[in-house]
């Protein structure tokens, strides 16, 4: 069969795959936009698309021109990006624990750009050692990378997707996380989330129907009163009225802000939804949080320091991926699957 009849022959299941994959995007976005599986679909989504593309290009040598064009000028800089990605995130690691305190999650951007340089080092030495053992143990390797950067592209696609979902979210009341207080009073990180919640709760109130705000937050060891109150006085001082402010002064976790926040709207008549107030790179996992509490709220984060978000959002990364847990078993399996299959074809050999 010559090229020109194959082709068209491949147009048609090429559009069914990203007919079905969007709407399937479409079907589980309206279901929860909170799901991750949203992240997983986008993905998908545009797998299919660019397949469909370089399908229906293939068909014209213009149109094969233009594309590899479009993708030479996209790909170019992608491919630096990544390239310098590994020094980019042990520069910020750096900086990160000399601005930060010296922690594990502090210094998550350090270890993920080490990790980067050091694993193609690792794979030749193995690999020149020519022997099942160490070509398993790279084989297993490669593919644990392989994993990990899929699982980070599903959870970075369904950040970028929630942000713009979750701008545009009804709430009944507004609920803002808590930080640490400095000194017993609101620092700036925390600041900037009281004021998106002011400005959160002012969209979606009306004369006749004004939307609380619940400060959330307990007290610390090393704070001498609990995040909640101090929040509400600036949330006064700032000229909200005292009846829209209802104070939840328990909470110690994120956990505990959602559910002890919820049961006090509950008390006060306050149905749901809610709006969770945060920092951006938090945002994703305190949707999710809500969503496995059964609670309808949507989430939203205000902007953080640039060299803080790498370590941030890399923690907030594992801490979501240690919750899903089907991704983590199927991820284990391949790794699994893969090495036992390259150290039986090495001894077989």
């Amino acid at each position: 069969m010559s090229q020109g009849a194959a082709v068209p022959g491949q147009v048609l299941p090429a559009v069914l795959g990203v007919l079905a994959v969007a709407g399937a995007l479409v079907w589980s976005l309206r279901s929860d936009p909170r799901a991750l599986r949203n992240g997983v679909l986008v993905v998908l989504a545009v797998h299919y698309l660019l397949g469909l593309v370089a399908v229906v290009a293939s068909r014209s040598r213009v149109l094969e021109t233009v594309t590899d064009v479009v993708f030479l000028v996209i790909g170019i800089p992608v491919a630096l990006g990544l390239a310098l990605l590994p020094l980019l995130l042990v520069l910020d690691g750096v900086l990160m624990l000399r601005r930060e305190s010296r922690s594990l999650g502090n210094a998550l951007s350090l270890l993920a750009g080490l990790s980067m340089i050091g694993l193609p080092v690792v794979l030749v030495v193995l690999i020149r050692h020519e022997n099942p053992v160490t070509g398993a143990l790279a084989a297993g390797l490669l593919t644990a990378q392989v994993c990990a950067g899929l699982l980070f592209l599903f959870f970075a696609a369904h950040t970028v997707l929630y942000a713009r979902i979750a701008r545009r979210a009804d709430a009944r009341a507004v609920i803002v996380l808590g930080a640490g207080l400095v000194a017993g009073q609101v620092p700036p990180l925390l600041a900037a989330r009281l004021r998106l919640a002011v400005a959160a709760a002012e969209e979606r109130s009306a004369p006749a129907a004004r939307v609380p705000i619940v400060p959330s937050g307990g007290e610390g060891p090393d704070e001498p009163r609990a995040e909640g109150v101090a929040m509400a006085e600036w949330l006064r001082r700032e000229g909200v009225a005292p009846e829209d402010v209802l104070v939840e002064d328990r909470a110690r976790t994120t956990r505990e802000n959602l559910r002890f926040s919820t049961r006090l709207l509950h008390s006060r008549g306050v149905p749901e939804p809610y709006l969770i107030v945060t920092n951006d790179y938090h945002a994703p996992r305190a949707a999710m949080l809500a969503r496995s509490l059964g609670i309808d709220a949507q989430a939203v984060g205000c902007p953080t320091a640039l060299y803080y978000w790498p370590s941030a959002y890399l923690r907030e990364f594992v801490a979501v991926m240690v919750e899903q847990r089907v991704l983590l078993v199927l991820s284990g399996l391949t790794v699994t699957g893969m090495t036992g299959l390259v150290w039986l074809s090495l001894t077989a050999a």
